[in-house]
Parts: structure tokens; C-alpha cells; sequence
């Protein structure tokens, strides 16, 4: 059932699209530095589609956002450091 609130349909958690969209997005901006710019909108708009869809609220896309781009980090300094760049 849809609620006419446009509320989440269950507690808040850290929006798994906006995590794993970032990542995504950290790493190939990094393989493609040239489309970089294009790679973070992609990844902030598939973020706001959860808003927008009511699956979330905004601050689970911002921390997920947030936490996407340090894994993101963390698997880029980890190819660099295991020599598979």
C-alpha cells in the first residue's frame, strides 16, 4: 500500500543505491579522470531517484553518498597498493 505522505515505508538506513553508486562512481572517475564530472552526477542522480521514489529519506542518500565515496577511496588505494591498477 502507497502512502499519500510520500514517506519511506520502513526505518531509516543508509541508502544502499547512493552507497554502492558512489563507489562506482569514485572508482571509474578515477580509471576515466576525463569523465569524472559526468560519473558524480550519474551517481547523485540515481542517489535522489530513491528520494524522489519515496524509498528513502534524504539524509539516507547523503550518508550513503558520503560512505560510497570512501569506499570508493579505499579500493582505489588498494588496487594502487597490490599493484592491480
Amino acid at each position: 500500500m502507497t502512502k499519500a505522505t510520500g514517506i519511506p515505508n520502513f526505518p531509516a538506513f543508509t541508502s544502499g543505491h547512493s552507497t554502492f553508486s558512489a563507489a562506482g562512481a569514485e572508482v571509474l572517475s578515477y580509471l576515466f579522470p576525463e569523465h569524472a564530472p559526468d560519473l558524480q552526477a550519474m551517481a547523485k542522480e540515481a542517489s535522489d531517484s530513491r528520494i524522489y521514489g519515496c524509498i528513502h529519506y534524504r539524509f539516507d542518500c547523503e550518508v550513503g553518498l558520503d560512505h560510497g565515496k570512501k569506499i570508493g577511496d579505499f579500493a582505489i588505494l588498494r588496487g594502487q597498493n597490490d599493484g592491480s591498477q
